[in-house]
């Protein structure tokens, strides 16, 4: 186990020896993600809901986003012991990522840990299905600390996918659920949906009249803090052959802290949109998403709206990294690797919907807009109380 790793789980299991030390777990809530300064997706619409359902709930939230070199040190050691802490104080603590602090303490009794990941679907491989490859854990770190474990219920979208979940977490296949929906999706449906579109056209004026295209690739790169974004497609080409009545909504993923550098000759047709905080209301006004390798496609195809993949290196991207399903033959749209081809495809307009249509189909079994109310009502509920 790197030496790093093992003074973070240290100092995780020495805050978690100080929350015992104030008896059992209370009627406290722990909302926890990695590598991200706050929470957003599944983990916000829990908290807005636990806020209306129980105001009185003690809710506490575990965000870092770590910092590389010596000044991030600090930081990550008070994050450990707090995380460690919280955890061993909490009756239900939710995470939607990968997170460490879970893994090094076995949960105390009477406390609930839950999974709801960041992502519908199962598209990339991850967890124990990255063993040994670019990106990803090896056998020598697992066998010294077993990640993902410890889990009572995790989310899935549809229940075709809790094979490849219990893949990549190691955990029986009876632990997964995909009855409650996941909270993120609810976005999608009634007032909710109205109310979001309404906030992200007025922040984004320029799409109005215009088919809007939401550009969404996912980071590169064998470390999350080093991830950076893909530099082949040629923005310049694609407004050459799209014109102005076309806008394009660029939202680089999270993990890529630096801004892509945009052409000023483009501020017309490319508008950066990756500091809004939730790419689920951004997809709301978009026409079409361009992507490569992102899960985002699950929640698009909520819409039932086109979408096209922009991957030049996905043969290099299979060998880093890997996927759950045929690459070409799996993904709801077509698969290009140049520029203009993909230009010429939105230009002409011609977009096979019932593609699409039957993915949504086969990636939910429920959604409804009231999946974050039933996982308070059957999940955080019972456990708090």
């Amino acid at each position: 186990m790197p030496r790093r790793v093992a003074i973070r789980a240290a100092l995780v299991r020495l805050g978690f020896a100080l929350g015992r030390l104030l008896g059992p777990p209370r009627s406290r809530v722990v909302l926890a993600t990695s590598h991200a300064a706050a929470i957003s997706g599944n983990l916000e619409f829990i908290r807005e809901a636990l806020a209306a359902a129980v105001p009185r709930t003690p809710v506490a939230v575990l965000a870092h986003q770590p910092e590389s070199g010596l000044r991030g040190l600090p930081g990550a050691a008070l994050a450990a012991i707090r995380a460690g802490f919280e955890l061993a104080r909490a009756r239900v603590s939710v995470v939607d990522d990968y997170f460490l602090p879970m893994y090094v303490a076995a949960p105390r009794p009477g406390a609930r840990y839950v999974q709801v990941w960041h992502g519908c679907g199962a598209f990339k491989k991850f967890g124990y299905s990255t063993l040994d490859k670019t990106f990803g854990s090896n056998h020598a770190f697992v066998e010294q600390l077993a990640i993902h474990n410890n889990y009572d219920r995790c989310l899935v979208s549809a229940a075709r996918f809790a094979p490849f979940y219990a893949e990549a977490f190691r955990q029986p296949i009876e632990k997964f659920d995909a009855s409650l929906g996941i909270p993120r999706t609810d976005v999608f449906f009634g007032e909710r949906r109205a109310e979001a579109e309404r906030r992200v056209r007025g922040r984004y004026p320029a799409t109005t009249g215009r088919r809007t295209i939401l550009y969404a690739p996912t980071f590169r790169g064998e470390a999350i803090t080093r991830a950076r974004s893909p530099e082949e497609l040629d923005l310049g080409a694609l407004r050459q052959v799209l014109g102005e009545d076309h806008v394009v909504l660029l939202r680089q993923h999270p993990f890529v802290r630096s801004a892509t550098a945009i052409d000023p000759a483009l501020g017309d047709f490319v508008i950066d949109v990756s500091d809004y905080p939730d790419i689920n209301e951004l997809m709301l006004i978009s026409d079409v998403l361009v992507t490569d390798y992102s899960s985002a496609i699950y929640e698009f195809a909520l819409l039932e709206r086109p979408m096209a993949f922009f991957a030049p290196d996905h043969a290099a991207y299979e060998a880093e990294r890997g996927f759950y399903f045929e690459y070409q033959t799996g993904v709801p749209g077509p698969v290009f690797e140049e520029t203009a081809a993909l230009a010429a495809w939105l230009r002409a307009g011609q977009f096979d919907l019932e593609r699409v249509v039957r993915f949504r189909n086969e990636s939910f079994d429920v959604a409804d807009g009231h999946a974050t109310e039933r996982f308070v009502e059957r999940v955080v509920l019972p456990a708090i109380r």
